[in-house]
């Protein structure tokens, strides 16, 4: 029988699933399943809900539109978890912002997106304070805690006065979530734009991925501002769990959260592992970290020696590392029973994820040979705010987009990241890639650090350089270095120079400031081979 008077073509009623209705759901579920957790203070999912919806709609009475940008400028919190939640109840666009920044990099930030408010705290007003003269959008001023600044909005009083009314109208996934920036480690930071669809499937990709189930405890140690603690708390969101916020790492605290709250799954950066691991054994067998089942890594690689103690403390989770950005989201994962079997890769494609390798000119690179890592899928970005030739660069025909990341591909189908497109050091026309010579090197057992670059070189364009930062009472000469090298190295790929060095800039992720290390060498001419 035909239904020829009925139009099947279209969903009936355009509803479409979101964080907004996941929190919801979750919400008369589990009202007094905690929803949030920090030093002690509980906030249960009930609650959350009407803070939230009371914080939304205090932002909307005073006056900011949906569409208008809502910067978060705040350290680890509640208060964070809450303003991030609220932006889906107004339909208004969040922008997180690095609590390390200085307020000449905080006001460029408020001017590119074209913040009109921001939610902050007592311990950063003095920042913005020096940054808001120059940015002349800014209308709001929102501060934590029940007791107002001068020129500034209570956030508790704002929530107290509002209605808890929901006034949300319906979600359309076409909407813009949020204005994630870049770390800025090749230049200026770009506003990665991300929309409500593809926040969503970032969300439920991670749960897939990593098996995160209603319920589950995560633990956030990054900071929260960065992509990947937005990603994993869109998970918790969608998922129904609770999060619990460290709102600074300590290697120690982390092994006391793990117990008290039955945390089964968090994710570091590598360089907080090694300070974990470094804890004296009897610190670390003080506490019960059998509730673990799933540690991720990423944002640098994790070396194997690290991998190892990893594996050999946390007994009962599975160790698994990804590869992703913030503009595309997660885009690989290399599980546990990969981890000593394909040493260096960051694994294979994540959930509903395609992955292909192009060379300059767009034309797909011969499996194991190196070339610019291109995905598409549902979890990727949309452009960078503002910026449409950044934008136009990013993208190939057929939604496929990167971030300039060179990768190859085994004959598995795993993929090894080489380095970044703008990290490459092109010497004599031969291109080499920093991150390979870094990982030799990290083989010293006298070497702590290690970060490559391109310095000039009149006859090459370009020389390798090394800068290296010793062990703790180790001892190094240049000549060493060069000597281990050419045991391992090609000659072109050999250091022609080494730097000591105290420390390596890094960002709070840990990823390493090439574009701080390359000053010195460039001065700020933005012409650089590499």
């Amino acid at each position: 029988m035909q239904n020829s008077n009925v139009d099947f073509a279209a969903p009936r009623g355009g509803y479409s699933n979101n964080v907004i209705s996941s929190i919801q759901m979750n919400s008369a579920k589990n009202p007094h399943l905690p929803a949030l957790i920090c030093e002690g203070r509980s906030v249960s999912w009930a609650q959350m809900w009407e803070r939230t919806l009371r914080l939304g709609n205090g932002l909307l009475d005073l006056g900011i539109k949906p569409g208008e940008r809502l910067a978060i400028y705040l350290k680890n919190s509640i208060e964070f978890s809450e303003t991030f939640v609220a932006t889906y109840h107004t339909g208004m666009i969040k922008t997180p912002v690095s609590s390390s920044l200085k307020a000449h990099e905080l006001a460029y930030q408020l001017n590119n997106s074209g913040a009109c408010a921001i939610v902050t705290s007592p311990e950063l007003i003095e920042t913005l304070n020096a940054a808001k003269a120059s940015v002349p959008a800014l209308r709001h001023i929102i501060v934590t805690g029940d007791k107002p600044l001068e020129n500034t909005i209570s956030y508790e009083e704002l929530i107290q006065n509002a209605s808890s009314e929901n006034r949300r109208r319906a979600v359309s996934p076409n909407e813009i979530d949020m204005l994630l920036y870049t770390s800025g480690t090749t230049g200026f930071p770009k506003g990665a734009v991300r929309g409500v669809m593809e926040d969503y499937h970032t969300g439920v990709t991670v749960c897939i991925d990593w098996r995160v189930r209603a319920g589950d405890v995560q633990m956030v140690v990054i900071p929260q501002y960065h992509a990947g603690a937005c990603a994993w708390f869109l998970a918790t969101l969608i998922s129904g769990g609770t999060l619990v916020i460290m709102p600074a790492y300590i290697p120690e605290k982390v092994l006391q959260n793990i117990e008290k709250y039955k945390v089964n799954w968090l994710m570091m950066v590598p360089v907080m592992y090694d300070w974990l691991m470094m804890l004296p054994k009897e610190v670390i067998d003080k506490y019960d970290s059998s509730s673990l089942r799933t540690l991720i890594s990423g944002g640098a690689p994790l070396h194997t020696p690290t991998k190892l103690k990893i594996k050999d403390v946390f007994k009962t989770a599975e160790l698994n590392e990804f590869y992703g950005s913030t503009e595309l989201g997660v885009s690989t994962c290399l599980r546990d029973v990969d981890q000593l079997r394909k040493e260096r890769s960051v694994g294979q494609p994540g959930h509903d994820l395609e992955i292909k390798l192009f060379d300059s000119e767009g034309k797909e690179v011969n499996r194991g040979e190196p070339g610019i890592l291109y995905s598409r899928g549902l979890g990727g970005f949309r452009g960078y705010w503002g910026n449409q030739q950044a934008t136009k660069d990013a993208f190939l025909e057929g939604g496929w987009a990167t971030v300039g990341d060179i990768a190859r591909q085994d004959e598995d189908g795993y993929y090894y990241i080489v380095d970044r497109l703008n990290d490459m050091i092109i010497t004599g026309g031969v291109n080499v890639y920093p991150v390979e010579i870094e990982e030799i090197l990290r083989g010293m057992p006298q070497i702590q650090d290690v970060a490559v670059i391109g310095v000039p070189d009149e006859k090459w364009g370009e020389s390798v350089k090394a800068i290296v930062v010793l062990k703790k009472d180790a001892k190094l000469s240049s000549e060493d270095i060069v000597t281990f090298c050419k045991e391992r190295l090609a000659a072109y790929k050999i250091p022609k120079s080494v730097e000591f060095a105290d420390a390596i800039p890094r960002t709070p992720t840990g990823k390493i400031l090439k574009k701080d290390l390359r000053k010195k060498y460039w001065g700020d001419s933005a012409i650089q081979v590499s």
